[in-house]
């Protein structure tokens, strides 16, 4: 079984604008248009079951759009959504509520879009909420190559946060840090936040990924892709360079998963 945890779906009438502006701004060559058409597709065609469809509320007057289309997204076979809210909204709590009545098992966070430090002193208190109702908190970690430093979710950074929210669902993508592997090992590898693997096929070195992979352990480790931006197959390529076993492999690739999704 493989679980893509790491994928990103838009609206139809904004995926084509949206993944074109994206790519541009961090020189990216997407795999699919960003449409949930074309991700299903890609994903059945290179053997994934399911996924985890990501949307950001980039801004507060974002944040209920994005939530819509979360929700709608419930009825698609096969595809996970998570809601997005932004720290500084005042109706992040009212949009947490709506979410997880309706079903919605986790939430994203992107620090450089939404423009906050994942440590901000509000924020937290947006991630204890979360802690709360249950959800899982999926952020980007490290850097991003479509913004300029100060990096908003250093793995330094990240870790605070993590702390301030004890029992918090915390998975952190791209190997806890894009960029920053060293410095994703030395604050979160003993804490208690799991992390992806997208996008590290294109970032990262096969060796690097592996010790990082190694001193979070196997039972902290999702599959994840960045789809449009990277691919299952390219990630599975990838992750075969290393040596684990397969039981190992299974962990990463879909264990780990359903266990965080209480699907195990």
């Amino acid at each position: 079984m493989l679980i893509d945890f790491h994928s990103h779906v838009f609206l139809d009438k904004l995926a084509k604008g949206a993944v074109s502006s994206l790519a541009e701004k961090a020189h990216f060559t997407p795999y699919t248009d960003g449409t949930l058409s074309a991700t299903k597709k890609l994903m059945r065609e290179q053997g994934v079951d399911k996924f985890v469809a990501l949307n950001i509320a980039v801004a507060p007057r974002t944040e209920r759009r994005v939530n819509d289309f979360a929700i709608s997204l419930l009825q698609e076979e096969g595809v996970i959504p998570f809601g997005s809210v932004h720290p500084y909204s005042e109706n992040a709590f009212t949009e947490l509520d709506r979410l997880k009545e309706a079903g919605v098992k986790g939430i994203k966070f992107h620090n450089e879009y939404q423009d906050v430090f994942v440590d901000d002193a509000k924020a937290v208190q947006i991630y204890k909420a979360c802690a709360e109702r249950g959800f899982i908190m999926l952020f980007h970690g490290g850097a991003d190559r479509g913004f300029a430093p100060p990096v908003k979710t250093s793995p330094e950074r990240m870790r605070r946060a993590i702390d301030a929210v004890p029992g918090g669902k915390f998975v952190v993508a791209h190997l806890g840090g894009q960029d920053m592997i060293a410095d994703s090992v030395r604050y979160l590898a003993d804490s208690p936040a799991m992390i992806d693997v997208s996008f590290s096929a294109k970032t990262a070195d096969v060796h690097e990924a592996e010790d990082c992979i190694r001193a979070f352990g196997f039972s902290r480790v999702l599959f994840g892709t960045d789809c449009p931006w990277d691919t299952p197959a390219n990630t599975v390529a990838f992750l075969k360079k290393m040596r684990f076993s397969d039981e190992e492999y299974s962990l990463i690739y879909a264990e780990n998963a359903l266990r965080l999704l209480g699907e195990k």
